[in-house]
């Protein structure tokens, strides 16, 4: 039987993708957005640079890196994004998560 995130329980722990999320974001002053995953993580090339595009511009070709992988990529950091919120560890903005403030009792249970 599969195990799911339950408040009273505890779920599991953090996903290989929620941990660089929470790394990712601790580097950029609490704040990751999913370009950046995609980057970072999944190694994927922008065609431009993202350091000079607001927030919500796509800097990927899809047909270089392939749509189903893009999607997968993608769907893959949503549901991470959500995870993390669900466990108020962040909060969603428009393209990413800002990462919630831990008290130092808290944030050892993280590794």
């Amino acid at each position: 039987m599969a195990k799911y995130f339950s408040p009273k329980r505890g779920g599991q722990g953090l996903s290989q993708l929620q941990k660089q999320i929470l790394a990712f974001a601790q580097k950029n002053g609490g704040e990751v957005l999913a370009r950046d995953v995609l980057v970072h993580y999944y190694g994927f090339r922008p065609c431009r640079d993202i350091e000079e595009l607001g927030q919500g511009a796509l800097a990927f070709k899809k047909a270089d890196i392939g749509p189903a992988r893009y999607n997968c990529a993608s769907v893959a950091i949503c549901k991470a994004f959500n995870r993390l919120c669900d466990r108020r560890l962040a909060t969603r903005i428009h393209g990413g998560v800002l990462l919630r403030r831990l008290n130092s009792r808290r944030s050892g249970r993280l590794k």
